[in-house]
């Protein structure tokens, strides 16, 4: 009797019950996930780390490339250092062309931070992703159309009290610079209007009678309290002590003077025998051999008519 009842309760129910079982599985792993990816013991920050070396050695691809987008988000330096090891943080996401979804993320994660809070790396890495998108170019506009909001957590993140040419702000100001000459350019209003607004962040950095707070919120400009973050506790890491050079821009911005493209030179015309003849030296003809020959028969008849006897 006790076989029956048990065979009428579970028949029908058997797949019901492993797909529930399958989902609690996959809750534990993603609140565990969630866990780790916060960094808030020394423990997980161990098991991001880990996670971080593991993502990095199999480099950037199309399936993971979200991966480090959301390792870069912890903003802990030793996660990011493992993340990223010894390539050139501006250039993480080269390998990727870019996306929707990749620039929403990026702006999404530029907000989220305030200007003295992301690290150094993580601006690098999100900076060399807008920059591959918008410069000198229409078609970022095409992907992720910019906003004015997007145009100040760029901004936000400039510090005025440094030198213009220190690696942050002068990358910064050369992606301000970039999107400002690619939306003054267009023939849509708004594009023009965030071109504007980048120009006039830039003039806000640049005039010594201005602060950032005549162009930017000043709700965004608020500096927090800079925490030290958590250290692992058994995971091997080295700080990264000094910024690569390679991360700087370009040794002399703001040179651009037209975005469109030069006319192209029209090939030289194909040479003519004119042409020909005037640049290859004439040849010295020798002379004529028939001409010779009947001056010398001319010459012989002559000398035997004056030395033949008249005859009377």
């Amino acid at each position: 009797m006790l076989t029956k009842i048990t065979k009428y309760k579970t028949v029908g129910k058997k797949r019901s019950t492993a797909r529930s079982y399958r989902r609690k599985i996959r809750g534990a792993l993603l609140s565990l996930a969630r866990s780790v990816i916060l960094c808030n013991t020394p423990e997980h920050v161990d098991a991001a780390a880990g996670l971080a070396q593991a993502v990095s050695g199999e480099g950037m691809n199309n399936r993971n490339y979200l991966l480090f987008l959301t390792l870069l988000e912890t903003n802990n330096p030793c996660v990011i250092d493992m993340l990223v090891g010894a390539r050139n943080p501006f250039l993480l996401f080269s390998p990727i062309k870019p996306n929707w979804f990749l620039l929403k993320e990026t702006f999404r994660i530029l907000a989220k931070f305030k200007g003295n809070e992301l690290s150094l790396t993580a601006l690098l890495a999100l900076m060399g992703v807008v920059q591959n998108t918008y410069k000198a170019s229409k078609d970022g506009y095409k992907i992720y159309p910019l906003h004015i909001s997007d145009i100040y957590n760029i901004g936000k993140h400039l510090d005025k009290d440094a030198d213009q040419l220190e690696p942050r702000n002068r990358l910064l100001l050369e992606i301000l610079f970039d999107l400002y000459f690619v939306g003054i350019d267009s023939e849509e209003r708004a594009t023009k209007q965030i071109g504007i607004k980048a120009n006039e962040i830039r003039m806000a950095f640049f005039d010594h009678t201005k602060r950032l707070i005549d162009a930017i919120p000043d709700v965004l400009l608020v500096k927090d309290i800079v925490r030290t973050a958590t250290g692992p506790k058994n995971f091997q890491w080295k700080a990264r002590e000094v910024v690569p050079d390679a991360l700087e821009a370009r040794e002399e911005p703001e040179t651009k003077l037209s975005i469109r493209r030069p006319p192209r030179e029209s090939p030289p015309p194909p040479p003519t025998r004119r042409s020909v003849a005037k640049r290859t030296p004439a040849k010295k003809q020798p002379p004529r051999r028939a001409a010779a020959k009947g001056a010398t028969a001319k010459n012989a008849s002559k000398s035997r008519a004056a030395q033949a006897p008249r005859r009377k």
